[in-house]
């Protein structure tokens, strides 16, 4: 339920009261102007995320916030020093010398919202400074009263600006005359903001009891729920914030005002979404690549965004990217608009306004396929920058209208003198323009691209910066990161293909010995003693147990177990071939059904350690169909490769899914770990099919 619904179930249950609810005015101030903080981000310089990635489907993130509080204007500041006075009433703010009282005169402490969560529960947070000293925070009652006054200050100043608040209407009756009605309001949003947990879904009421008709409190109730619907539409904006408020948790942190710079870190707990079973439609190879999928909300006034991925030693973040959707709104209404031009270069052709109206038109189309030039501009070098080529096979229209107004290209007729206008070059037509606005619907250029150039360690980055002309304030951006992790400790299938070796020919020595022929299949030698065949057993089950223990193979639940999944599985598939083999002599069976015990010893062991040869090899082979873009970080991107630029260290090299390329049919590529916060949906195709 959204946040106008959610207070509408609050005004249907909440207890109609007695008396006006306390609500603070300079509380309201206070509350509005940390929502403007929050929504705004203005005092935020950058945000850095921190993961540290070691064990499967687990990760801890750090977030890092750099604020600076000369960036907060004169209003958003004077709030946070009056919540230190409302809080301190008997400390005495110090006297300047104009003879006004400054709270920061003697080094107070002043209340920022640092970060709104997207989710009103989460665990317990710590905000600590750049000394690593945790700082006070606001609790989320205290945050949430706030909230409350202030959500109510302004839903009353918008309504009292409405024509119908003059008149003799129910607006005019809630706000000055029905006060239980105006009291039952107040209470319902302190009710909804102040409570641990809010309404899901609307409450089961039983229906209205015969012999009855609806009294004072169902009149209240209605005065209430009416104003509220018959106005949600002049409520937009509020409706808005209230949704934020609602939903969303500031993080508000008291900072020494001595000081304009401050770095502060917390934890931000993650949420793992269920995966595929293990192996039901993939079996790791040694040398594949461990994917790691991260997604998170940052608010659309972000500045700069940092993603910094670590992971323990022994193995390497050989790719990075990270897509976001901040040109979601850029893409809506450029498409908007080259459907518009559409239209009206279609009518101005077939029904001509004049020179004025064609001059109209003419600017029309720089503005518009100007931004369409720039959109497809970024794509082309975010491509280049991760080693691939944006080819245009997909995007005809919008690189045919684009060419047109970058190029320079003009007209002429005749003998006459070049004509420069868009409005006459032959690749601007009414329908190349639609089919532009779709091709950039379709093909998902609202998302961009950035790739980690770091080299490949244990460390990798992306760094991702708003353009300024990309802001929606109150609105968030999804960010999806792709990050791939491979084994880089030196450890190969040689130390698993020893052990087989070892183990097989222990198998055949013991049998050769039991049969008493080089060829085991062959002879009919057996044990004339049970001691001997006791020796037998012990050699069979101890020594490969004790080779077993050399291995090394990493905990099954760590990334570097997990990338190493196939040479353990080998190693098992052996162990069970000796233990057959010991279980037939020891439960003395006959000389055939030993024989057949030993060649599966034999034979299961070879044939599963030469397929792991063969996997690895093809894994590292086509490692880059591993590490192929998933297909929601760029559907805009073309399947050609650019072969100089991806052999160049400092990129990632990159190729698509390709016919001559592709994993047996059937393969699903699927990330290993798929992360996201609190805020973060699941917008994206989590899989994909190779064909």
């Amino acid at each position: 339920m959204d946040g106008i619904a959610c207070l509408r179930e609050a005004v249907s249950s909440v207890p109609i009261p007695g008396a006006p609810p306390r609500l603070s005015k300079d509380g309201a101030a206070v509350g509005l102007a940390f929502l403007d903080v929050a929504l705004r981000q203005n005092h935020v310089r950058r945000l850095t995320e921190r993961l540290s990635l070691i064990e499967h489907r687990a990760a801890r993130c750090t977030t890092e916030v750099d604020i600076s509080l000369g960036l907060l204007d004169e209003a958003q500041r004077e709030a946070g020093i009056l919540y230190q006075r409302l809080r301190n009433r008997d400390y005495p703010p110090a006297e300047g010398e104009d003879g006004h009282r400054d709270a920061g005169a003697r080094g107070d402490l002043i209340w920022v919202p640092v970060s709104r969560l997207s989710n009103r529960r989460h665990s317990p947070i710590d905000v600590t400074d750049g000394d690593g000293n945790k700082l006070p925070r606001l609790t989320q009652y205290e945050t949430s009263r706030l909230m409350a006054s202030a959500l109510y200050r302004l839903l009353r100043a918008i309504l009292s600006t409405h024509p119908d608040a003059f008149g003799r209407t129910k607006l005019r009756d809630l706000l000055f005359n029905v006060h239980e009605s105006r009291w039952l309001l107040q209470s319902a949003l302190i009710t909804l903001l102040t409570e641990r947990s809010r309404p899901a879904r609307p409450s089961w009421r039983p229906p209205d009891t015969p012999g009855t008709v609806h009294g004072q409190g169902a009149r209240y109730r209605a005065y209430a729920l009416e104003v509220l619907f018959d106005y949600e539409e002049y409520l937009r904006e509020y409706v808005t914030l209230l949704d934020i408020a609602v939903n969303d948790y500031l993080l508000v942190v008291a900072l020494d005002t001595s000081k304009d710079e401050h770095l502060l870190a917390f934890d931000s707990p993650l949420h793992v979404e269920d995966g595929p079973r293990a192996g039901r439609h993939r079996v790791r190879a040694s040398g594949g690549a461990y994917w790691v999928e991260y997604r998170t909300q940052i608010p659309a006034s972000l500045r700069a965004y940092h993603l910094v991925a670590t992971t323990e030693p022994g193995l390497q973040i050989d790719a990075m990217y990270l897509s976001s959707n901040a040109d979601a709104g850029t893409v809506a209404s450029l498409a908007s608009d080259l459907r518009v031009l559409s239209a009206r270069t279609h009518q101005e052709r077939t029904v001509p306004t004049g020179d004025r109206g064609q001059k109209l038109l003419e600017l029309e189309l720089q503005a518009g396929l100007g931004r369409l030039s720039e959109l497809l501009r970024r794509r082309h070098w975010e491509a280049s920058q991760a080693g691939l080529t944006m080819t245009d096979a997909g995007l005809p229209a919008a690189t045919a209208v684009a060419w047109a107004a970058t190029s320079g290209e003009a007209t002429t007729t005749g003998g006459e003198a070049p004509l420069n206008s868009l409005f006459h070059h032959p690749l601007v037509t009414p329908e190349r323009l639609a089919a532009a606005a779709d091709e950039i619907s379709t093909h998902g250029l609202d998302r961009d691209l950035t790739v980690g150039n770091d080299p490949a360690s244990d460390r990798a980055h992306a760094y991702w910066r708003r353009d300024p002309s990309r802001i929606v304030v109150g609105q968030t951006i999804d960010v999806s990161s792709s990050i791939f992790i491979q084994d880089a400790s030196g450890s190969r299938p040689g130390s698993v293909v020893t052990y087989v070796a070892s183990v097989v020919a222990i198998a055949y020595l013991v049998g050769a010995l039991l049969f008493s022929s080089p060829f085991p299949w062959t002879g009919d030698g057996g044990l004339s003693s049970r001691a001997t065949i006791d020796a037998v057993i012990a050699v069979l089950l101890l020594v490969p147990g004790f080779l077993y223990t050399r291995l090394d193979l990493p905990h099954r639940n760590s990334i570097i177990g997990q990338l190493r999944t196939l040479p353990r599985l080998v190693a098992h598939v052996t162990i069970a071939g000796v233990a057959v083999f010991a279980s037939t002599i020891a439960a003395g069976a006959s000389g055939p059904t030993i024989r057949a015990a030993l060649a599966l010893c034999v034979v299961l062991p070879t044939v599963a350690v030469v397929s792991m040869v063969v996997l690895s090899s093809a894994a590292r082979t086509h490692r880059a169909v591993a590490r192929t873009l998933p297909p929601w970080a760029a559907p805009w991107l073309g399947r050609g490769a650019d072969p100089a630029t991806a052999s160049s260290r400092s990129v990632p090299r990159v190729r698509p899914v390709t016919r001559q390329r592709r994993w047996p049919r059937g393969l699903i590529i699927r990330p290993d770990a798929v992360l996201r916060t609190s805020g973060a949906q699941d917008h994206h195709q989590a899989g994909r099919r190779v064909a």
